[in-house]
């Protein structure tokens, strides 16, 4: 659920829970950045911003230090820090600086059917490994996205250039379930129009959430209405402070409007697009479906034994086929509920023809998919960001089954041909898996002799183009960005953008410009964003809820979680950036225009900021030009045909 892979956070995730029972994680080396990440030379830019409204270079919305359930306030804006890990930054580049790409990155959206027979919530009192299935803010995802929408919307360009943005993209987990109903939510909310996000029953909410002790009143959920008779509250509101807000369920699943994104949008797959609760396939081989009885069907367990023993999930399991046969044995650990064939689940064909049928705008057409990738299953693309930049889009899903993910061979001799033949253009990759999460070496299933590559084997691939300059990615719910440099010295290395997810604390986007400094680098710049909901919020009556009131009470929930992920933030260095790259490709350097303009005053770190250092970063520029200048002959070589070694040519 919160965390993914094997980084540290919030124990074992529900889109994990069956890789747990399987056994042992997958070793992925994880720790090998950290020393790197420990010694990066991080500074508060000098930067110029053309515009901070609406971003967290304005103000940031924070939870005060302090024990029990407390309100979010607004706080002082996250530091500018430039990151030179890569190259070192030039002075007067301000003054230089050419605007080359302005992308909004969406990601880990999260769009679930709260009330859906595929939730797992009742692992979430199990003791050990089986922890964080149930999040209390939920069933408000669809009220955070439209939010998100409206916020992006609002800021329109970038807020360090000025440069409109060019496109959006989602890279993964843009639903939870692997259900139809999710994707049709989803498209809604970025596409525009009106949402129902309600199933099973048209007129009553069906989860675990109800206080209706007839069905099940359950101290490990946080139930908004009061307890039914004598019970007493839920452990959500006695040991945790959570609020009563009776009639929040109604307002949840209230038809609104989403206003759309106003740019073109882009669709990364990720694991909990392609597999139910991104673990285990819900499309096998000859069209089976082996989970729609349980999803479109008539129960839904909710509780399991008294003895909290791993032994009572797999009691629970078992017991699902009988269950859904016969729900007037569902008993006490699961409720009778309106079936739904809505609940269904997205077969690969589907997710692309639910795309392509998608509005003509903001577009584009298919959002990224295309006909002919029904019959392949390759669900990998390459898109325009702007005239100098190019992004490609990879499909990190295995589709044999577990949470993390990786890459077979013909897709990687695919991304080679396309970064071959991208000449003289920027490339910024999206992927849902991150660099720590993509070691899963489960065959695919309708592709089983196409063996399945990890990072190790990407990275190599990667480094011999110098044009590669940003990898953009989920999966993991932080905010995380790290320098990826070339052990080989080939190239100038690139960054790996990770951002947090819509559906746990913090629930940000972030906001990427590429600028060409005309010095020899580039400058990549990252800035959070919230959703446009309010820090702090009351509502008087939640039954009739505004959806921007249900946003901003997603983000105070996610805040509140007991199980939530306090690096989920990030560090400094993970927030707002510059990350600087050597430009793959010489441009002229233009003459100076007179005196420098004096440099703006540089606005004190916010309280747990790293403080502003004088000095370069490690490393020789140089040294990182000749080594991308070789490197962007190689590509240009290589794009003409020619086999010319030029490894041992000056300055590599």
């Amino acid at each position: 659920m919160g965390t993914g892979g094997h980084e540290p956070g919030r124990g074992l995730s529900r889109r994990r829970f069956l890789g747990g029972l399987g056994g042992a994680g997958i070793a992925t080396g994880a720790g090998l950045w950290d020393p790197v990440r420990a010694a990066a030379s991080v500074r508060a830019a000098m930067a110029t911003v053309v515009d901070a409204t609406g971003t967290t270079l304005e103000l940031s919305i924070q939870r005060p230090s302090g024990a029990g359930y407390v309100k979010l306030v607004e706080g002082p804006a996250y530091a500018l820090v430039v990151r030179e890990e890569l190259a070192a930054a030039q002075p007067g580049r301000e003054g230089r600086r050419t605007s080359l790409a302005s992308i909004v990155h969406l990601t880990d959206v999260h769009v679930v059917d709260a009330q859906s027979p595929a939730r797992v919530e009742f692992t979430d009192r199990l003791p050990g490994p089986f922890a964080s299935a149930f999040r209390a803010q939920e069933s408000l995802c669809t009220q955070v996205a439209a939010a998100m929408v409206e916020r992006v919307n609002a800021v329109a360009r970038g807020p360090v250039t000025g440069r409109p943005f060019d496109v959006a993209v989602s890279t993964g987990d843009n639903i939870d379930n692997q259900q139809h109903n999710e994707l049709e939510w989803f498209l809604a909310l970025l596409d525009g129009g009106s949402l129902t996000p309600n199933s099973g029953a048209p007129d009553r909410y069906e989860g675990v959430q109800d206080a209706d002790v007839g069905i099940g009143y359950y101290r490990n959920y946080w139930h908004p209405d009061a307890p039914p008779g004598a019970n007493p509250p839920d452990g959500y509101k006695a040991d945790h402070g959570f609020p009563e807000l009776p009639g929040l369920l109604d307002a949840a699943i209230a038809e609104f409007a989403s206003p759309g994104l106003d740019v073109p949008w882009y669709s990364t797959y990720g694991n909990h697009d392609g597999l139910v609760q991104g673990n285990v396939p819900g499309e096998l081989p000859g069209g089976v479906l082996p989970f729609d009885a349980i999803l479109t069907g008539p129960v839904k367990v909710t509780a399991v034994g008294t003895s909290l023993q791993p032994a009572d999930l797999y009691d629970a399991v078992q017991s699902l086929p009988s269950l859904v046969a016969d729900p007037a044995g569902a008993g006490a650990v699961a409720r009778v509920v309106t079936p739904d064939v809505a609940r269904r689940a997205v077969t690969l064909e589907a997710w692309i023809r639910a795309h392509l049928d998608s509005p003509a705008a903001p577009g584009p057409v298919g959002h990224g998919y295309a006909e002919d990738m029904i019959e392949s299953r390759r669900l990998y693309y390459t898109f325009p960001i702007s005239e100098q930049v190019l992004g490609i889009s990879l499909d990190t899903v295995n589709h044999g089954g577990y949470a993390d993910g990786s890459l077979g061979d013909a897709h990687l001799a695919w991304l080679e041909q396309q970064l071959a033949g991208a000449g003289e253009q920027l490339v910024v990759l999206s992927s849902h898996h991150n660099l720590y999460t993509l070691e899963n070496p489960l065959p695919d299933l309708f592709d089983p002799a196409d063996p399945r590559r990890g990072f190790a084997v990407l990275r190599e691939l990667l480094s011999r183009f110098p044009n590669v300059i940003a990898w953009v990615n989920g999966h993991s719910h932080v905010n995380r960005v790290t320098p990826v440099p070339d052990p080989s010295g080939r190239t100038g290395g690139f960054w790996e953008i990770s951002t947090a997810a819509h559906i746990d604390w913090p629930e940000q986007a972030r906001l990427i410009e590429v600028v060409d400094n005309r010095d020899g680098t580039l400058s990549i710049f990252g800035t959070l964003v919230e959703h446009a909901g309010p820090a702090t919020v009351d509502i008087p009556d939640p039954s009739s809820a505004t959806p921007m009131q249900l946003a901003s009470l997603s983000r105070e929930l996610a805040a509140n979680d007991p199980q939530v992920d306090p690096g989920a933030l990030g560090e400094p260095i993970d927030r707002n950036v510059e990350l600087l790259v050597a430009s793959p490709f010489a441009r002229p350097v233009p003459p100076p225009a007179g005196p420098p303009p004096p440099a703006p005053p540089v606005a004190a770190p916010a309280p747990g900021e790293l403080p502003a250092t004088g000095g370069p970063a490690t490393g020789a520029l140089g040294v990182a030009l000749g080594a991308a200048g070789a490197a962007a002959l190689a590509l240009r070589r290589r794009a003409e045909g020619s086999t010319e070694p030029v490894g041992d040519q000056p300055g590599s």
